[in-house]
């Protein structure tokens, strides 16, 4: 068991050891005077990262609105009527490109989860919901929205699962937001 931990670190550090290798390059190509060739250095680098990190979140909050990446009216607070809608907002990380003719594609597939202070599971979506973005080159700056119809619930302590899965690799992780119905 310690050496298959040793052997899974290991993975972890040499791609460590990529990102810094390529973020120094960078920065020797900026003091150089080299702008175009440090860009490239520096995207490599944040490449390596963005392969090694999990999918994870930077950001992931219930909104009132949502118009593009970070614009966003963060809801003053977590409690919602029963039979309301709630919005949430996400800001992945870690995610991957599949290459279309058109460029390169973003696909996320999403499921909720309403589940009583317990753990017991009350609602749940019905199938999992399939956000996908096209750009000519692979944007970071993506965001998620999702749209929910909470069911009746009785007033109380409830907490929301976002499970968020990339399609590009397979990565998935969930995000808890505890809410209240009142």
């Amino acid at each position: 068991m310690a050496s298959a931990f040793a052997l899974a670190l290991s993975g972890v550090v040499a791609t460590a050891g990529e990102v810094a290798s390529k973020a120094s390059e960078a920065e020797t190509l900026l003091g150089e005077g080299k702008m175009a060739e440090a860009i490239d250095a520096l995207d490599a680098s944040v490449e390596a990262f963005w392969k090694a990190a999990p999918l994870s979140f930077r950001k992931a909050l219930f909104v009132d609105s949502v118009t593009g990446f970070g614009e966003f009216q963060p809801r003053a607070n977590a409690a919602f009527a029963p039979s309301s809608e709630l919005k949430i907002y996400v800001e992945p990380v870690g995610f991957g490109w599949k290459e279309v003719t058109e460029g390169e594609t973003v696909t996320f597939r999403t499921s909720i989860e309403i589940r009583s202070d317990k753990g017991l599971i009350l609602a749940k979506s019905a199938s999992p919901a399939v956000l996908e973005k096209t750009s000519r080159s692979k944007s970071r700056d993506f965001h998620i929205t999702v749209t929910f119809d909470l069911p009746a619930l009785k007033p109380g302590p409830y907490k929301l699962i976002l499970t968020v899965t990339d399609e590009a690799t397979g990565k998935s992780a969930p995000i808890e937001l505890p809410l209240t119905i009142s």
